[in-house]
């Protein structure tokens, strides 16, 4: 265990949630392959608890498998669906695929096929398009161990740590013309790029042990 805690010191990943004594990797830059993701992988190699595992990350950066595990946790999520060429406008199309990450609104039927094209990479890889609702807007908060500054947001941040374990991420919702909040995907969101009240919020959740 000291060990493990000198190691989490050393490169400023982990800290320890106050409320249990887990293990929390506050990177917030969880992409497979990263640092951060072979930092979580240690620590359960040593069946240690940390959040996120690295099944966590996996399922919330990939934006069709957020969109299935927030909607069968009884979250709200925009209409999606899978292609690799045709798709419906209003919407908001994003890449599935393991060289690059890109998003783009497409508003217009006008701009579909030059859209697709690029996206899928000349139509070889698949994306998934979520279907914008009638008068909604576009937003992005921050979400910060389940609380964020803005306070319409907090019951978004909150539902979307208990059920990915993400600590820190940038958020992308869809906002109704009826008020609600469709979760649309979350991004990282490093810990050096808090700001001073988020970073006071960790302050209480949180400490670093030496």
């Amino acid at each position: 265990m000291r060990n493990r805690l000198k190691t989490a010191k050393a490169h400023r990943y982990v800290a320890v949630l106050t409320e249990d004594d887990s293990f929390v990797n506050m990177a917030g830059r969880y992409e497979y392959l990263e640092l951060p993701y072979y930092v979580s992988q240690d620590y359960e190699n040593d069946r240690l608890p940390i959040r996120p595992s690295c099944k966590q990350m996996l399922a919330a950066y990939v934006v069709p498998l957020f969109l299935e595990r927030a909607r069968l946790a009884g979250l709200d999520v925009p209409e999606y669906y899978i292609t690799n060429g045709y798709f419906e406008a209003p919407s908001i199309v994003d890449s599935i695929n393991p060289f690059m990450s890109r998003s783009r609104t497409v508003l217009k039927m006008s701009q579909q096929k030059s859209v697709a094209k690029s996206i899928t990479r000349n139509f070889t890889y698949a994306a998934c398009v979520q279907e914008i609702p009638p008068e909604a807007k576009i937003e992005h908060f921050r979400a910060v161990l389940g609380w964020s500054v803005v306070p319409r947001y907090r019951d978004a941040a909150e539902k979307i740590w208990k059920v990915f374990s993400i600590p820190l991420a940038r958020v992308r919702v869809l906002h109704t013309y009826d008020g609600r909040l469709l979760l649309s995907k979350i991004s990282p969101l490093v810990y050096k790029d808090l700001k001073q009240r988020e970073l006071e919020h960790l302050e209480k959740k949180i400490r670093w042990d030496e």
